[in-house]
């Protein structure tokens, strides 16, 4: 095992997750050279980025880029500052990091979910609403949904007629075909789904895959059936029965690049959630539309400030009668989050845990102040010292064969929010080392002025590595959550008394000391005993009239979707347009507080559709 500092090869004032592409497109390059064989596929290997640029004409003409989605201006910035989408060639992104017209460019993290009470408990049933509502199970709404595994062949999601009830299904994970906005995936239309649906074997029909093949209940289902199921199959409809249904499959493995197994598919998935989002809008045009979004990842800055949180400020500050909904994540007791205080020339020492079967990827990213400078040190559990690695510098460890084992950036004053960012990408076993074990991070207080860090290790569902006890168990929203304009839902049990906040809901604040979750909704247990039944009950995909449970706070985000829809359709009927702000406010006024003020789990509380869709009918001027 060598260290090797890589800061003149590989550019320092670029995404970490850049600079890691850059370093093993390099590393490939030289296994190449060294092995006397050529190949020039590196030079067209792309990746997915959002970037953030001051003029838009220009940045579509630059070399390397193509595939561009223009999201609409940044909210607070000058109006020529665009947030855009696009696929930008391996060789050619110092190049375009460097032009003048690029503010900021992030690789993201790919999206993973988040995973009969609910209509009760959150005064959503028709008869618990005020008798002259006019929300009519939010009819005349669209209600997106981005997530995994649409089911459309379940009753629940069929009208009377026979007709598919969703307008509109982009698979994105599907071969593609032309007729997409974005270039990739599929579309298929409300017609098509309808005449799929009277075939022997519709998902044939539209050569997708079948729920009845695949193990487990689709996620994707469950959640678009708690915000817009009918109850057409099941008996009992969902929160805005009457809404339509625009679904998106999302797409997080889109990494066309050689050496794909060692980036993981770590790219992307945030730039399909933002193109995902821009579709279901448009295609929405001047109809109210709230979509809702249980998924999410660990890492990230915790403030706002991140592109894809940024995008999604932009789609819905640039439109009335919009929302996003977010699940606040599951990692409240994953040990994924450290913060402390580190003074001027004093050392703190991080301990990252990484169990004996974990053979995965990991991940750590560390932010702090701008205005301070600390130097990081690691120790191998083995008691190896790999170095001390200063601010602006990036490196990376090699092993036997100089295959890379772990890739560290210290990157100083990250262009959106100013702040410096450590991260520490440890590469999977199967590079042939050892990672497992107690890892020590050193922090050391070069020039202190506030001297506070926060760090998240990234979640990884099949072996979370996590920090050592005690635990700090606060900031553990996902990393997505910290949008200023998104609503963000936390969850608890609706079917054990006093309703507890479910044992796995994540706690704020954000970063930067803002209140989110804003709100609360049934998602799941209050601990990890409980039986299955005190889970969320939902469609179930390849039952056709079946249900299933779940929990997460993924159960919790769609019923807050749902009573939007609910408010979009009684602010319709009377003709009235809401801004994402005056939505926020509703909820968190009309909410059922657990506490005095804001919790940092329930948010303001316990959401209530009852008060929360009077108060947009009470909007209406007395004449």
């Amino acid at each position: 095992m060598k260290v090797q500092e890589t800061t003149n090869q590989v550019p320092t004032n670029i995404d970490p997750r850049i600079q890691r592409v850059i370093a093993f497109s390099q590393n490939d390059r030289a296994e190449s050279d060294r092995h006397n064989f050529t190949t020039d596929t590196h030079n067209e290997q792309e990746i997915a980025v959002i970037a953030k640029v001051n003029d838009i004409e220009k940045w579509e003409q630059l070399a390397g880029v193509r595939q561009i989605t223009d999201l609409g201006s940044v909210p607070d910035e000058k109006e020529n500052v665009r947030l855009v989408t696009a696929r930008v060639v391996v060789n050619k992104l110092e190049e375009v990091r460097n032009s003048p017209i690029v503010m900021s460019i992030k690789a993201s993290q790919p999206l993973k979910p988040q995973l009969f009470r609910t209509i009760e408990e959150t005064k959503a049933r028709v008869d618990l609403l005020e008798p002259d509502t006019k929300s009519n199970g939010g009819k005349g709404v669209i209600v997106g949904i981005i997530d995994y595994g649409c089911d459309f062949t379940h009753h629940n999601f069929i009208n009377p007629d026979g007709t598919s009830r969703i307008l509109s299904y982009w698979d994105q994970t599907a071969i593609a075909s032309r007729d997409t906005a974005f270039g990739y995936g599929q579309l298929f239309t409300q017609e098509q789904l309808s005449n799929a649906l009277k075939t022997q074997d519709p998902f044939a029909t539209l050569n997708i895959p079948d729920p009845k093949k695949e193990s487990g209940p689709w996620h994707g289902t469950h959640v678009m059936d708690i915000a817009a199921g009918n109850g057409k199959g099941t008996k009992v409809p969902g929160v805005a029965p009457q809404a339509d249904i625009v679904f998106v499959q999302l797409n997080a493995n889109d990494v066309p690049w050689m050496g794909a197994e060692a980036v993981e598919g770590n790219f992307g998935g945030s730039v399909h959630l933002l193109e995902a989002l821009q579709y279901i809008f448009q295609f929405a045009g001047d109809r109210p539309c709230v979509t809702n979004i249980s998924l999410g990842t660990n890492g990230g800055p915790h403030d706002g400030t991140s592109l894809v949180e940024t995008g999604l400020d932009t789609i819905v500050h640039n439109a009335s009668n919009r929302a996003i909904v977010l699940a606040a994540s599951n990692s409240f007791s994953d040990g994924i989050h450290a913060s402390g205080t580190v003074r001027q020339n004093e050392t703190k020492d991080i301990h990252w845990i990484v169990d004996r079967t974990d053979f995965t990827f990991n991940e750590i990213e560390l932010w702090y102040d701008k205005n301070d400078e600390f130097i990081c040190e690691i120790i191998t559990p083995q008691g190896k010292n790999l170095g001390k690695f200063r601010l602006g510098t990036n490196h990376q460890v090699l092993g036997d064969q100089n295959q890379i084992q772990m890739f560290i950036s210290h990157r100083k004053n990250d262009p959106n929010n100013g702040d410096n960012v450590i991260n520490i990408f440890m590469e999977s076993r199967s590079t042939n080392w050892d990672s497992t074990g107690r890892w020590t991070i050193k922090l050391h207080g070069v020039r202190v002025h506030l001297g506070s860090y926060h760090a998240w290790i990234e979640r990884d569902d099949q072996a979370q590595s996590q920090f050592e006890t005690p635990l700090d168990n606060t900031h553990t929203l996902g990393s997505i959550c910290c949008s200023k304009k998104s609503i963000v839902v936390g969850s608890y049990s609706a079917k054990t008394p006093d309703n507890p906040i479910s044992f796995f809901s994540s706690a704020g604040p954000t970063r930067d000391g803002r209140q989110k979750p804003e709100i609360s909704a049934p998602g799941g247990t209050a601990n990890r005993a409980e039986p299955e039944e005190l889970m969320v009950k939902a469609a179930a995909s390849g039952t056709l009239t079946g249900t299933t449970f779940m929990m997460g706070t993924s159960m919790a985000a769609p019923a807050v979707t749902g009573i939007i829809a609910l408010m979009l359709a009684e602010a319709q009927a009377h003709d009235i347009k809401l801004n994402i702000d005056e939505i926020r406010q509703i909820l968190e006024t009309t909410a059922r507080p657990m506490a005095s003020g804001w919790h940092d789990r329930y948010g303001f509380g316990r959401i209530n559709a009852n008060k929360a869709v009077k108060k947009v009918a009470d909007m209406v001027p007395v004449h």
